[in-house]
């Protein structure tokens, strides 16, 4: 092959190369009540795509520090600012999002109650699209899972922020526990500053059991938030895997990093000219259920082999 043609065929490669399609800048704004690990899986996704954070990629990150009321700030100030595309994860940032943004691309990921989508998937603002978790349908499995090792007549401490979309699951739960026998006590927390808190009231109140909501503060310091779980001797459920991880004893809930992975596909679309009307809202398709065996152990309980046979993984 002569020189010229090795070249021809070298740049060829690199005009056909996943990032050479990606756009030389793109900024995308991050919304949320907290950091959360969810920024990973994003970052990996938009990676696999093209955009590099530093090189083609550039995140305006907006963390509430655990405040409700810092949201809507700072939705208004990425509306003003030069984000192409806002990624508004839980439903304290997308309700913001949904007052603030108007005229820029949002991808929202919450329950679909915070999306405002009502009884259809196809409802929402006309700059609106994104991912509903369905947490307000799946807090029913978290009762269910701690019936398993609790006697009936018992009381579950459910705790839980001052969202609406988070009073609306721990209603979900109320239900279940009632039909199953159990009573569920609220736990309200009104910042992550009130975490410790709220889970120290549980002591008081002969609480057997703890169900934490889906809420970015409570998967914002998940190694913490476990401990201070542990400490109380009570078994609880979470929403998600990363807290199981960091030492909580059992979840069940989507696969964030798939999600926010998904969340990067929307991104990468919208910023190539997609509408975010031609962009349906999706729904998780898989759930998983995981335990960990040395955190029951380390509280004393022995889990039921019919338990550990429907985990989808047992951390050891």
């Amino acid at each position: 092959m002569r020189r010229r043609e090795l070249l021809w065929l070298i740049g060829i490669a690199g005009v056909l190369s996943p990032r050479a399609f990606a756009q030389a800048q793109a900024r995308i704004g991050w919304l949320t009540i907290a950091p959360h690990p969810g920024i990973e899986g994003f970052r990996a996704g938009m990676r696999e795509l093209g955009w590099v954070e530093g090189e083609t990629l550039t995140i305006d990150y907006a963390y509430g520090e655990g405040r409700p009321d810092r949201m809507s700030e700072l939705a208004t100030t990425l509306a003003k600012g030069p984000a192409q595309v806002i990624i508004a994860s839980g439903s304290d940032a997308v309700v913001a999002a949904r007052s603030a943004i108007t005229d820029k691309p949002v991808i929202a990921v919450s329950t679909g109650a915070a999306l405002g989508i009502g009884e259809s998937l196809a409802r929402r603002a006309g700059n609106f699209t994104g991912i509903a978790l369905l947490f307000d349908q799946t807090a029913a499995k978290w009762v269910e899972m701690l019936s398993e090792l609790l006697p009936r007549s018992s009381r579950l401490g459910v705790i839980h922020d001052s969202s609406v979309t988070n009073m609306e699951q721990f209603e979900t739960v109320r239900r279940t526990a009632g039909a199953l026998g159990y009573e569920a006590v609220p736990f309200r927390v009104e910042s992550a500053h009130g975490l410790e808190q709220a889970i120290a009231s549980t002591r008081q109140e002969r609480i057997a059991g703890l169900i934490f909501v889906s809420s970015p503060i409570f998967t914002a310091d998940a190694a913490r938030l476990a401990l201070l779980v542990q400490a109380t001797g009570l078994p609880a459920v979470y929403e998600s895997r990363w807290i199981v991880e960091k030492g909580g004893l059992m979840s069940y809930g989507p696969d964030f990093g798939v999600v926010f992975r998904r969340a990067a596909s929307l991104a990468d679309r919208l910023l190539k000219g997609t509408k975010p009307a031609d962009l349906p809202i999706e729904q998780p398709t898989q759930f998983y259920f995981t335990l960990n065996r040395a955190t029951a152990r380390a509280l004393g309980f022995e889990l039921p082999t019919a338990l550990l046979l429907r985990a989808d993984e047992v951390i050891e």
